[in-house]
């Protein structure tokens, strides 16, 4: 009897990576389909808006749209809840598909080198969400204390893009060739704070694609080191 053959599975990707970036499509459908209230309370929640954080930490922002958060907690949900909110379909695609193309790399480097498949994908998911914040911190100090709301899950992608910079370019964090792909990743995304509103039709939250990479850089580093199989 011929043999059946297996379909390829659509996203060639570990089943985690593919649901993380699915869980972002997720995100934006049941914002779009759930109504103005469902859809206010996402962008409440995961838009970090420089005037709200600063003004709940009592800094004088003067007469703006938007109230200050209310607790620590509403402040500090945003940092990592940004990466579910996304402006527009081709925004999310765009943040998904490169989730899944350099989270795969970096997701396999974790399970080898880690004591557990557990502890990889802990930290698989730790390096996105951290790498997120990391970028929703360095927009809040860039636009203090106003400044446009950033929503989007570029920070966590630019923490993966980082951790394979590095597993190309060997894990040394100061050494030339990752200092020289890291210069020139800041002056792309320096260049869309000019295009950005005329490629994309918004301004680009370059600062937190820079925060996010650095902070992946740092934390991949650090998880490298931190484990005894490390073979690379």
């Amino acid at each position: 009897m011929p043999q059946s053959r297996r379909s390829p599975p659509i996203i060639n990707a570990p089943p985690l990576v593919t649901a993380l970036a699915l869980s972002l499509a997720v995100a934006h459908v049941i914002r779009l389909v759930g109504g103005q209230g469902l859809d206010g309370l996402f962008v409440d929640i995961g838009a970090v808006f420089p005037e709200r954080f600063w003004g709940w930490a009592g800094v004088n922002v003067g007469s703006q749209a938007y109230p200050p958060y209310g607790n620590v907690l509403s402040a500090l949900i945003p940092l990592v809840g940004t990466a579910f909110v996304h402006g527009s379909w081709s925004h999310l695609l765009m943040n998904a598909v490169m989730l899944v193309a350099l989270g795969k790399p970096v997701y396999l480097v974790l399970q080898r080198v880690s004591r557990s498949a557990m502890g990889g994908s802990v930290a698989f998911l730790i390096l996105f969400l951290v790498s997120v914040a990391g970028g929703s911190i360095v927009h809040l100090l860039a636009h203090y204390p106003v400044g446009p709301p950033a929503i989007g899950a570029s920070g966590g992608v630019s923490g993966y893009l980082a951790a394979v910079l590095l597993l190309q370019n060997g894990p040394n964090l100061v050494s030339r060739k990752f200092l020289t792909v890291s210069a020139v990743f800041v002056v792309a995304n320096a260049m869309l704070a000019f295009l950005g509103p005329s490629m994309f039709g918004a301004e680009i939250a370059w600062q937190a694609h820079i925060g996010g990479y650095i902070t992946g850089a740092i934390l991949f580093r650090y998880l490298l080191t931190r484990r005894p199989r490390a073979g690379i």
